[in-house]
């Protein structure tokens, strides 16, 4: 009976080196709810997914909410929206009824 419990301890001691390399490992990469695109929460960079400085209307498609306030966003209506455009559209107050 001692035999089994030996060769178990032993095998279990030969394994806790490749259990620790496992733990010291990173987890995969979780996606950072920040920094992806989500319908309400999408940021510009996640957006211009080549970088280029502006959304065009296919890299918009991704999130409902600014393909359907693309034209209130694109404001010089040249197809892509810039990041000058969101921060004036951001920044600017709300027009007031009647103006």
């Amino acid at each position: 009976m001692k035999a089994p419990r030996i060769l178990l301890a032993g095998t279990l001691a030969a394994l806790l080196p490749i259990a620790g390399a496992f733990a010291q490992s990173a987890p995969p990469a979780q996606p950072d709810p920040a920094t992806q695109p989500a319908q309400q929460g999408a940021t510009f960079e996640s957006l211009d997914t080549d970088s280029d400085g502006r959304i065009s209307k296919q890299e918009a498609s991704v999130n409902s909410s600014v393909t359907e306030q693309f034209s209130r966003y694109d404001k010089n209506g040249n197809g892509f929206i810039e990041k000058e455009e969101v921060s004036s559209s951001n920044t600017a107050p709300p027009a007031k009824p009647g103006q």
